[in-house]
């Protein structure tokens, strides 16, 4: 997972990088962390509690975005309709040549 999120973090835009930086660099932590080490453990839980808001703006991003909810085990939301742009009529401004 943590390999995942690295490769992830290479190619993530300015507007996530910092957050996600904090995630990847989160998920290190804990797969290195001793769980026998109540302190350890604690300090990562802190940290955790600490990276919340970071979490919250990488998922809503990549949902906006990429309409995939990362916070869910990658379940693709429902496929989103593009929208159409269309040129307003314009009433009363058209012109008729005369002959």
């Amino acid at each position: 997972m943590v390999g995942r999120y690295e490769r992830l973090l290479e190619r993530a835009p300015l507007s996530i990088e910092g957050d996600l930086a904090v995630l990847t660099d989160l998920l290190a932590q804990a797969s290195k962390v001793n769980t026998a080490d109540t302190t350890a453990v604690q300090k990562l839980a802190d940290e955790t509690y600490a990276a919340n808001q970071s979490a919250l703006h990488v998922r809503d991003w990549i949902k906006s975005t990429c309409a995939v909810d990362i916070s869910t085990g990658l379940n693709i939301d429902p496929p989103r309709v593009a929208t159409t742009t269309v040129a307003p009529e314009t009433v009363g401004t058209t012109s008729v040549p005369s002959k």
